[in-house]
């Protein structure tokens, strides 16, 4: 009986340790403590994009920004990220890639750069740019200006960051938006 202890005694060191070991080899597949997602992107509403905005008379072109709350959980209930700063991610950049099946492609791929940190176990709100003002300057959208012409179209936005406390392990997530872009303003005949 005292063999049986003296070799759990020695063993369940070892097995703390390889698992510790496990967990902390860049070739594992355990790669991170969080999960990182978009949990809510313009208030869940779909985005209308007004080609050219009317206010008082004068026409003019903006760029358009929505809102993104981007939602950090840990990844395993094991890895206690609570107390500490393990687990924090830092959204560096991100991709918004269109996708229609009407008139083209209203807004051409871009990428954007961005520095959000999202604490381990919280939410974050942030803006980023969802049409340039460019492509509004520019076909098929420049197109649709003074019509009655609606193009709908799918906006994919793919984020892209790391956890503070490993910057060599990039991560990237997803979201979609439902964009309408139009000349809203303008049914008035100004």
């Amino acid at each position: 009986m005292l063999s049986k202890k003296i070799f759990i005694i020695i063993i369940l060191p070892v097995v703390a340790f390889a698992a510790f070991q496990l967990g902390c080899d860049k070739d594992s597949t355990y790669s991170q403590r969080t999960v990182l997602y978009v949990s809510n992107i313009n208030e869940g509403a779909p985005f209308t994009s007004d080609v050219v905005n009317v206010n008082s008379g004068d026409s003019t072109v903006v760029e358009d920004f929505t809102t993104v709350t981007i939602t950090n959980r840990p990844y395993s209930s094991i890895v206690d990220v609570d107390e500490t700063s393990l687990g924090d991610f830092l959204v560096t950049g991100y991709r918004v890639e269109y996708e229609t099946t009407d008139a083209g492609i209203p807004v051409e791929s871009f990428s954007g750069n961005t520095s959000i940190l999202v604490p381990a176990n919280s939410t974050v709100e942030a803006t980023i740019l969802l049409v340039p003002l460019s492509d509004k300057n520019q076909l098929p959208l420049y197109g649709i200006r003074n019509t009655n012409t609606e193009l709908i179209s799918n906006a994919r936005i793919t984020f892209v960051g790391h956890e503070v406390q490993a910057e060599d392990r990039t991560m990237s997530f997803d979201a979609g938006l439902q964009v309408g872009f139009a000349d809203y303003l303008d049914d008035s005949g100004s």
